[in-house]
């Protein structure tokens, strides 16, 4: 069923398609074989997914300066898996001079208040629209969207058979390209769906989502240079008879052009008030809030930003979904690069274009090289401005920042706070997750901060390569082997160490008053004694059993195996 209703949910969009006009007609006839042309050519403009199957009827008329459009019962097939036609009762476009607006046209259309997709298998699915209308400004020489409104009062999609449902709407949405005074254009994208309800027989469930929506922003200084860019995108279009590969060189061709065009791009997607419940009305799945944004910044000068936020406010779960003491009620990740040298990334867009022609040989190398060498030149600063988990029993908060490129570690340096409440509450919620038996290490690791927090301050240099709270903990990352002759370092490891060389460390433990188990397996406990021990005799505390914690322990060494001696060959005599 989510198959059916994806694909009418396409259909819904196709009616946008269908009705968004890709010609500006000058007089009647005009206006019509435009209409035609467009749709006769949605084979190869939609790469074989939509064909213009015709229709019942197709009439046009005059009103004052307005030429109107009328197509009755328009027929679509859509080309997925399996081949499914689309139906339209009827549609409207109305055409006529936008007011205050010279050399461009509006186009007002009535979409169909009925449309039905029929499946290979014969079943139907019904979309029905309430009071849906767009209005489009168009430049009529160049045949560039100037202003976008789109909107209807409620839709709904049925599939009478499995007896599936969505409702949703009203609808609103409006995008609008605006020049500036000074050569430059801005682009503001809006978009509000209210009052979603569903019901899915597959799951079975059904809920509500009381409001999605998305809003954008992007903007550049040079509204000549973004046509010329439309205008070869659309041309592009036009050419759906190309070979795939073709159509991909003309677009890498382009893509080192791009990033002077825009000095913002940004965008947030939101969804609010979801609530899934089963068929006996038991809640699954509530969700309060949830958000993804980006924004890119400054391609346009010499410096770049790129930052991303996903977040979710009051998730809820039913305990046959997930235990309630593990759903993340709320969660946050926010990160992004800031100091990005755009010089250097229009050198490696140009490089990408250029190595898709020299797939071999000596020009590719060194365009690979050259490629390298300005990603080297980026210099980014990596942020991360918050990063947070909060659960019934633990909640965590994360900042940090990175400097420098990792190809040019002179001056790399990076470091990052992480505050946990709850902490001994984690081995619960992590359960047998890999390297959760060693909390107890990174128990003794923190500092003890406001109420029940735990702190750990993170560092990594070309020196060490990482630190906690001035520990060095490089020595978690270490091969275990050693040389021979010599007792091998005891580290966290999954599945923990073991063997004698264990037994002789918790035996010493145990000795110096610090409570270990004697399993002979290095498991999170015992490396949480050895941390204890070494903070307590002011070595480096890590965990990891190195020849000065071993010397500082007194533990003795499991004697190394001696290889057995090769036995003795007898040679047999001679005759």
């Amino acid at each position: 069923m989510r198959a059916r209703l994806k694909m009418a949910a396409t259909g819904l969009a196709l009616c946008l398609v269908v009705s968004l006009p890709g010609f500006a007609a000058s007089g009647d006839d005009q206006f019509k074989s435009d209409i035609e042309g467009f749709l006769n050519k949605l084979g190869t403009t939609t790469q074989g997914i939509v064909s213009w199957e015709g229709a019942d009827q197709f009439d046009l008329r005059r009103e004052g300066d307005a030429a109107i459009a009328v197509i009755s019962n328009a027929r679509l097939a859509i080309n997925a898996a399996k081949t499914a036609e689309l139906v339209f009762d009827r549609v409207e476009i109305r055409r006529s001079p936008a007011a205050d607006k010279p050399g461009a046209a509006k186009f007002d259309i009535v979409f169909p208040t009925q449309s039905t997709l029929t499946m290979a298998d014969g079943t139907k699915t019904s979309l029905s629209l309430k009071e849906a209308k767009a209005s489009l400004t168009i430049e009529e020489t160049a045949n560039r969207f100037r202003e976008t409104l789109v909107s209807f009062a409620g839709a709904r999609l049925d599939h009478p058979s499995t007896g599936d449902w969505i409702n949703f709407g009203p609808l609103s949405s409006s995008s609008k390209l605006v020049g500036a005074a000074d050569g430059g254009w801005s682009n503001p994208i809006e978009f509000e769906l209210k009052q979603v309800e569903f019901f899915l027989s597959e799951m079975p469930a059904g809920g509500t989502i009381d409001r999605i929506t998305y809003t954008a922003l992007s903007s550049g200084p040079d509204v000549a240079a973004l046509n010329r860019l439309r205008d070869r995108m659309d041309e592009l279009r036009q050419q759906g008879e190309q070979p795939p590969e073709a159509r991909a060189d003309a677009l890498l061709e382009l893509l080192p052009t791009m990033p002077a065009l825009f000095s913002l791009v940004k965008g947030e997607s939101t969804i609010e008030g979801l609530a899934v419940r089963a068929a006996n009305g038991d809640p699954l799945v509530g969700l309060s809030k949830a958000s993804i944004s980006g924004a890119l910044t400054g391609l346009s000068g010499d410096t770049a930003a790129w930052r991303i936020t996903m977040r979710h406010n009051g998730l809820t779960l039913a305990n046959s979904i997930l235990d309630a003491s593990k759903v993340p009620q709320n969660a946050v990740a926010d990160f992004g690069l800031e100091n990005v040298a755009t010089g250097p990334l229009r050198t490696i867009l140009e490089a990408i274009a250029k190595l898709r022609k020299e797939a071999k040989g000596t020009d590719s190398q060194q365009t690979t090289q050259r490629m390298i060498g300005a990603a080297a030149m980026l210099n980014p600063v990596f942020r991360i401005y918050e990063l947070g988990l909060k659960t019934k029993d633990v909640g965590i908060a994360a900042t940090a920042e990175a400097k420098g490129s990792p190809l040019t570690p002179k001056g790399y340096t990076a470091e990052g706070d992480v505050v946990v409440r709850g902490f001994d509450a984690l081995p619960a919620l992590l359960g047998d997750a890999p390297y959760a038996e060693y909390l107890p290490l990174l128990k003794v690791l923190g500092t003890s901060a406001a109420g029940s927090d735990t702190k750990f301050h993170l560092a990594s240099t070309l020196q060490k390569w990482i630190t906690v709270n001035g520990n060095d903990v490089s020595g978690w990352f270490a091969a275990t082997s050693s040389e021979p002759g010599q007792p091998r370092q005891l580290r966290p490891d999954q599945p923990p160490l073991q063997g004698d060389d264990v037994r002789a460390v918790q035996r010493a433990l145990n000795s110096a008053k610090i409570a270990a188990p004697q399993s002979g397996a290095y498991d999170g406990p015992t490396a949480a004694a050895v941390a204890q021990f070494q903070k307590q005799n002011g070595l480096n505390v890590d965990g990891v059993v190195t020849e000065a914690t071993r010397d500082k322990l007194g533990a003795k060494p499991a004697a190394p195996r001696q290889p057995a001696p090769l036995p003795e060959v007898v040679k047999p005599p001679r005759r």
